[in-house]
């Protein structure tokens, strides 16, 4: 599968963003982590909300960017949320979904979920 050249444009601004703070991530995880969360980059949510991964506001309410450089600049700074979590040391795909399982960024099975990211990751042309 060939890589969206914009969406990954995007991952990597998250990524230099995430790096700025400390927390070192490749762009090619956090691009796959968003193309499951958003089902290839179809979803409503991405579309309405210019939201790639599912981000919840305080109340619970999905949260909205004003565009999608909006949301990968704080995605980026979210990711440093996870520093304890693992995430300075996610130098692979397995510890990157790991810290964000261990912060409590998805609540589904991490084997069902590492597993549907890892088959993306390994079908994308980067």
């Amino acid at each position: 599968m060939e890589v969206n050249q914009y969406f990954y444009s995007l991952a990597k601004i998250s990524a230099q963003k995430a790096a700025d703070n400390g927390v070192h991530v490749d762009p090619k995880f956090i691009y796959t982590q968003w193309y499951i969360e958003t089902g290839g980059f179809t979803s409503q949510l991405q579309a309405t909300h210019h939201n790639l991964g599912g981000v919840t506001a305080s109340d619970g309410s999905w949260r909205h960017f004003t565009d999608f450089i909006d949301f990968a600049n704080y995605f980026g700074n979210y990711l440093t949320y996870y520093r304890e979590d693992g995430m300075t040391n996610a130098t692979s795909l397995y510890s990157y979904i790991n810290a964000l399982y261990n912060g409590g960024y998805f609540t589904a099975d991490f084997n069902s979920y590492y597993g549907s990211v890892l088959q993306v990751f390994n079908t994308i042309n980067f």
